[in-house]
């Protein structure tokens, strides 16, 4: 059951010595860059977005409980607005005579009302030039306007197709990318007699890169562009494709690799692109984290005319682009793909945003904000949906007094002298966090009519240290002083405890349970709070490089720091890990059954390890940088000769 605790305090420093009264407030948006933000974990998200009051616009029904994706189109000729919403099938399942498909809605009154107008497509079937079988499956699509016509780019699969055999489609079956025109919005759509791409002619990516789906079509100065997903499989890496063509519908040259996870430089993994927008000059890719809890999304972009050219790309923002709000119409927090939308000519942006609700049937929301201000000046939140979500404040202690204002539904945990090893349970779709992320700190777990005071230890056994009730309120006060190991704890003006409270250099941060909301308005610490160094498992190096499991043998060894670890098992095992920092220090164990490998460190080659001992020896730095710039970073790790194992690595 849901229920709402709001903390707060007002804070006073006067009692403090000078050396130590610094405030610093880390719910201000000067300081956010502070949190950590990864696609797994969670994040504290400033993001501006505020919600259309009539939300939703959509929502899913039998047979088709998942209307997930879509695209939100302004017309500059009429000035209505146009939703094309892509209806499936719980669970993206394939049955025979319930195909997936695209429906167009219509508002006169910028949004406040929708008319559903229908399919975009005809109901003749559409058999592609060289295909034996006709497009069945068309849920995903975008248009723009140009030249006088509408213009989609959507992508399709065949009767015949399965999820067995999507990759790799037999001579009956295929997928790929298709292009239509209209000469209104509304349709119907004319599909075109050949196909932008395909999945059977497409050559495998570096080695594993092949279904083609989810495509945004953009009109250049002199071509047509078609940015397009593309996934991997069981390595679990998503990238985006460019191709062009100086016609709408083609010819289109052969797909090139823009984005993805092997790439040497910073780029956070699990992310599916779709869709991009155009504004200022500049390509928009939002990209959807797909871990268990997805409301991470990052941002990149790209000058229009330079998009083919994958060192022109930049990150924009990772993470903080987006917040989920506690409506039942939002419970899984943003999903099935990330916002599109589009800027209007009054400044404000416009986007669409797929959720599921409570009982799982998909909703088409949208929301807004000003351009030019992404962000709020005060404020963050923090959610948890199909899983937990923590947001760790790269900020440690000792420090001599925490306060909080912040808004809870479910279930939170503010939590200090934290020490665990960040990492996912698995490199995979669907990942969390991992068992070892429920260790080394001390907490203070808050539900709406009770505290305790909790303290996880290194092997994630925990003690309830203290524990109280108090009356449920709107709002509450919570403030902790330290003095040394002792500490004061008071709730709404009230002490209720005091005792023993031990905190260390650790990290401070925010628990997020399942299905919880966490708004915080003040993260105050005063003290001269230290940055803690922070270390990665061996399971964030290969989800960072789209491994897949098969490549690496996982080992339960007490020569790993943590008792776990991985050998490479093939020839195409690699690591890589994405972080931000000034230190990286790479650990693993040596032994007389290893051999080398090479680590690159932003794309160039550092240094050449030698795993190779003549007696087993526990884990210990085998490569140590320092003196980074502060920013993003990535270093990798790629096998030279022999088998080599993964431990973990720590960065500050």
């Amino acid at each position: 059951m849901s229920f709402v605790v709001v903390l707060a305090s007002i804070f006073v420093n006067a009692d403090l010595p000078p050396e130590i009264a610094a405030t610093e407030d880390f719910a201000h948006v000067s300081r956010r860059d502070a949190w950590l933000r990864h696609p797994v974990y969670g994040e504290a998200s400033f993001d501006a977005f505020v919600r259309a009051p009539n939300n939703p616009a959509h929502r899913g029904s039998p047979p088709y409980e998942w209307p997930v994706n879509g695209s939100l189109f302004e017309d500059p000729v009429s000035g209505h607005w146009f939703l094309y919403v892509g209806h499936y099938l719980a669970g993206y399942r394939f049955e025979p005579g319930q195909p997936s498909h695209c429906t167009v809605f219509r508002s006169k009154d910028r949004g406040a009302t929708w008319d559903h107008l229908g399919p975009v497509f005809g109901e003749t079937p559409h058999v592609f030039e060289g295909e034996s079988s006709p497009v069945d499956h068309a849920p995903d699509a975008t248009v723009l306007y140009a030249d006088g016509r509408y213009h989609m780019c959507f992508d399709w699969t065949t009767a015949n197709t399965t999820w067995e055999n999507a990759a790799n489609p037999p001579p009956d079956a295929n997928s790929g990318v298709g292009y239509a025109w209209a000469d209104r919005p509304e349709g119907p759509f004319q599909i075109a007699a050949r196909p932008i791409a395909t999945t059977r002619e497409q050559e495998p990516l570096l080695g594993k890169y092949r279904r083609l789906y989810a495509s945004t079509l953009v009109r250049r100065a002199n071509d047509w562009l078609v940015l397009t997903l593309t996934d991997s499989g069981p390595y679990f890496g998503w990238a985006l494709l460019g191709m062009t063509a100086a016609a709408p519908e083609g010819p289109y040259t052969k797909p090139a690799i823009l984005l993805h996870p092997e790439s040497q430089g910073y780029h956070p993994p699990l992310l599916e692109f779709f869709p991009a927008f155009v504004h200022d000059g500049f390509i928009h890719a939002p990209a959807a984290s797909v871990a268990l809890n997805r409301n991470y999304q990052g941002l990149f972009r790209v000058p229009i005319e330079d998009a083919m050219r994958p060192e022109a790309w930049e990150l924009a923002d990772a993470g903080s682009v987006w917040h989920a709000e506690p409506v039942e119409n939002e419970h899984y927090g943003i999903w099935g793909q990330t916002f599109s939308g589009f800027v209007a000519s009054d400044g404000i942006f416009h986007v669409m945003f797929p959720s599921r609700d409570e009982s799982g049937l998909g909703t088409i929301n949208l929301a807004s904000r000003p351009w030019n201000k992404p962000f709020r000046d005060r404020g963050f939140v923090v959610s948890g949906h199909e899983g937990a979500s923590l947001a760790i404040l790269r900020r440690g202690g000792p420090v001599r007094r925490l306060k909080s204002v912040l808004e809870v539904r479910g279930a939170a945990m503010i939590i200090w002298d934290a020490g665990m090893p960040l990492g996912p349970n698995r490199p995979t779709s669907n990942a969390t966090l991992h068992p070892l992320m429920l260790s080394q700190f001390t907490g203070l777990d808050l539900s709406e009519k009770a505290w305790a005071l909790v303290r996880y230890d290194a092997h994630g056994k925990w003690e309830e240290m203290a524990r109280g009730e108090v009356a449920p309120r709107a709002k509450r006060r919570v403030e902790i002083r330290w003095q040394g190991n002792d500490a004061l704890l008071k709730i709404d003006g009230d002490r209720v405890f005091s005792g023993e409270l031990p905190q260390g250099p650790g990290a401070f941060g925010i628990f997020a349970a399942t299905h919880s909301h966490v708004r915080v308005e003040q993260f105050l610490l005063t003290g001269a709070a230290a940055k803690p160094r922070l270390t990665y498992l061996y399971t964030e190096g290969l989800l960072g490089a789209a491994q897949s499991k098969t490549d690496w043998e996982e080992v339960t060894d007490p020569r790993f720091r943590y008792g776990i670890g991985v050998v490479s098992a093939g020839p195409g095992a690699r690591a890589k890990w994405n972080f931000e920092g000034t230190l990286a220090a790479l650990y693993a164990p040596r032994g007389p059954e290893y051999g080398a490998a090479t680590v690159f460190l932003d794309g160039a080659p550092a240094a050449i390890v030698s795993f190779h001992a003549d007696a087993p020896l526990p884990s210990q730095p085998v490569f140590f940088r320092t003196g980074l710039d502060e920013g993003r970073h990535a270093l990798a790790v790629e096998p030279l000769e022999g088998r080599f194992p993964l431990d973990c690595l720590e960065v500050e």
